[in-house]
């Protein structure tokens, strides 16, 4: 008798595999059903790929073709009462050493905007690509844009992150200067930087951080020389690092795919931006 009952558990695990495996075909869109509502921090540059690069219309033409209802939203931030400043310092400052109010949404406190939101995306401005020598001094209360103080800030702001584990984070790189606003060395730390945000940032600690992804801006638009793309330089002749249309648009589906991804669960956070747009299909 026993062994007629293994064999009818076996039979019956055997019939339960066959229907899943007919099933798998279905599970992304089971699975793929989400409301997360999504705020993007951002200044010019952050602005300029949602508006240009049509961002918002993207998750909701996702939302029309799956089912699901990813609601995106972006903000100036940090902005009045705070100076025009949203380096690793600002974020450090705001969310990590108490300088938020949560009254005033330009500099809205972290435990108000992860009670609101369900992803929050942050990044910097251009000038955060302007890396200074490092003193041998470093300082986590420090303003100045060095690998040795954007390292300390990012390991609290990392820490920061860890506890709101419900939370999701998208960190974007940063934005590469022009070619004609730094300088052979500034720019080849500005790239160590990227680097260290991506190979060591997540892991060097030995913890997980599985609720923080690196949305990788910069390796899209930053050349082998590590200036801001020449086809992406808003004019040839002047210093403004402020990536043109052509670049809004092209990094707009891609950033617009790594949201719906990052927000679905559908990547991991070891991944950072897709050359193109894969997986699921952002129009």
């Amino acid at each position: 008798m026993q062994i007629i009952n293994v064999a009818r558990a076996n039979r019956a695990v055997a019939v339960l595999a066959i229907i899943l495996l007919s099933l798998f075909g279905f599970t992304k869109t089971i699975f793929a059903a989400s409301d997360d509502k999504i705020i993007f921090l951002h200044h010019s540059t952050g602005g300029a790929v949602y508006s240009t690069g049509t961002v918002a219309s993207r998750i909701a033409t996702y939302n029309s073709q799956n089912g699901t209802n990813l609601q995106i939203t972006h903000r100036e931030y940090p902005n009045t009462p705070y100076p025009w400043n949203n380096y690793a310092y600002d974020y450090w400052n705001l969310w990590v050493n108490g300088a938020c109010n949560s009254t005033q949404a330009g500099i809205e406190c972290m435990n108000t905007l992860a009670q609101n939101y369900d992803v929050i995306i942050w990044k910097h401005c251009y000038p955060g690509a302007a890396v200074l020598a490092d003193t041998g001094s470093p300082s986590i209360s420090s303003n100045r844009k060095s690998l040795e103080n954007y390292k300390l800030q990012y390991r609290a702001l990392r820490d920061m992150m860890d506890s709101y584990p419900n939370n999701k984070f998208i960190v974007w790189t940063l934005v590469p200067l022009h070619r004609l606003a730094t300088n052979p060395s500034d720019a080849a730390r500005a790239r160590q930087f990227v680097d260290w945000v991506k190979e060591q940032w997540l892991s060097e600690d030995g913890n997980s951080h599985p609720n923080i992804y690196i949305f990788d801006f910069y390796g899209l638009v930053a050349g082998a020389d590590n200036f801001l793309k020449y086809e992406y330089e808003g004019s040839h002749t002047s210093s403004d690092s402020h990536p043109n249309t052509l670049a809004n648009q092209t990094v707009g589906p891609i950033f617009s795919q790594f949201i719906a991804n990052t927000a679905l669960a559908q990547i991991s956070s070891d991944e950072t931006a897709p050359v193109s747009p894969s997986g699921l299909a952002v129009n």
